[in-house]
């Protein structure tokens, strides 16, 4: 048997790319997955059995009503086990077009919704005999990209929170860990992919190969199981060996 049958899994930003891809591995791994995006989810129950993926539209910029859903999801599906924070927005913005509200918005797309998440699961996990957060980074932020000052600094920002969670929350039986992911390949990328792009991707990697949302999602799957009972406080870099 899974060790996550029957487990609530919460992820967020589930309605396509890794966020979907992770739904639909932890409801395969028998889990209750409370999938939560602001766009509408759509997952066929066939795909995803012998566990269940219950979508949620929500906003995560709210976090007053957050606070409340989350609380909805314990009821119906008691505490969450698992948390899975990917959702994120790559917006490209040179610095002048940095002002206070877009930063906000930035911060609010990409790190705020993390620590709310942590927050409001991490007692429910402590009672139920302790959990695992799996927080989505980025490798961007680790290179010198342009015009993603703000993005670069929330996906920074995820590592330093996840750290700092973990040392918190690691005596209480809970493990938080954090995913880089490289290049990805997914929906989006996908309807764009050239010939050039594949190349040039392979020759950056030390694999030639793309890499796909699943290969993520596998890798969420691994921290929060048992295999990584004593693994806290990193980042799985997933890029095919390119930082």
């Amino acid at each position: 048997m899974s060790a996550h049958q029957g487990a609530h899994v919460l992820v967020t930003g589930a309605a396509a790319g890794i966020g979907k891809a992770t739904a639909l591995a932890f409801a395969r791994a028998g889990a209750e997955v409370s999938a939560l995006d602001r766009d509408a989810i759509a997952i066929a129950p066939e795909d995803a059995g012998p566990g269940h993926v219950h979508p949620v539209r929500l906003d995560l910029r709210d976090l007053d009503a957050l606070e409340d859903v989350v609380a909805d999801l314990v009821r119906q599906r008691g505490p969450v086990r698992v948390l899975v924070n990917n959702a994120g927005v790559d917006r490209r913005m040179a610095l002048g077009e940095l002002t206070p509200g877009a930063w906000r918005e930035m911060m609010a797309l990409n790190l705020d919704h993390h620590a709310a998440l942590a927050r409001l699961v991490a007692p429910g996990m402590e009672a139920a005999g302790g959990g695992a957060i799996v927080n989505l980074s980025s490798t961007a932020w680790m290179k010198l990209a342009g015009n993603l000052a703000a993005y670069h600094a929330a996906k920074a920002g995820i590592v330093g929170l996840t750290r700092g969670l973990a040392r918190d929350l690691g005596p209480k039986g809970i493990r938080v860990n954090a995913i880089a992911p490289g290049r990805v390949v997914t929906e989006r990328v996908e309807a764009g992919l050239t010939d050039d792009w594949i190349a040039e991707t392979h020759a950056l990697q030390c694999i030639p190969d793309l890499i796909r949302a699943d290969d993520i999602a596998e890798a969420a799957l691994w921290l929060a199981s048992p295999g990584a009972r004593m693994v806290t406080g990193q980042t799985l870099v997933v890029d095919g060996g390119v930082v």
